[in-house]
């Protein structure tokens, strides 16, 4: 795929991957305009820039990121403030109640820190990934992973009780 993607590449993968896209960013955000928002935004930047794409990843893999990284951008931009009971009340996803607490505490949590403890919190606790698989998806040591995952945690106790089912553990 270093060639990039044309725009019937770009479609296909749109009606493949879109949902899953969704998903990601309503999880994220809680807002299902906000995350249709990011999938238009995803999807608009691979036609703009598919020849571009270098083909580091899969398309399906660099779209979930993307989606992720844009979900990211619009939580710094609203700031959220709004208190997860609400956002969980208004616009909930039909999901098991333990996930939407996980998300709702996420988003919270997510308001409060660092742009690279962001990227760590996602993908410890909402993608229930390893310390080892982390770092390794954003380029980073181990060590440095553990330090953020360290800084979160206790940024997450300063809210209150952590969800059980939050993130993995590893040693």
């Amino acid at each position: 795929m270093a060639r990039g993607l044309g725009a019937e590449e770009v479609e296909a993968l749109y009606e493949q991957c879109a949902p899953a896209i969704h998903r990601r960013a309503l999880e994220l955000l809680g807002r299902d305009a906000d995350a249709w928002d990011v999938v238009q935004e995803v999807f608009e930047k691979m036609l703009r820039s598919g020849g571009g794409f270098r083909g580091e990843a899969s398309p399906m893999t660099y779209a979930y990121r993307a989606a992720t990284n844009a979900s990211l951008n619009v939580l710094r931009a609203r700031k959220v403030r709004v208190a997860a009971s609400e956002q969980v009340a208004s616009e909930a996803p039909a999901v098991e109640p333990a996930r939407v607490e996980i998300a709702s505490f996420v988003r919270a949590l997510l308001a409060r820190l660092s742009e690279r403890e962001q990227e760590v919190a996602v993908l410890s606790f909402l993608d229930e990934m390893t310390q080892d698989e982390i770092a390794l998806a954003l380029g980073r040591s181990r060590k440095t992973v553990v330090r953020a995952l360290a800084s979160i945690r206790a940024v997450a106790a300063e809210l209150g009780e952590v969800p059980a089912g939050t993130g993995r553990r590893d040693g």
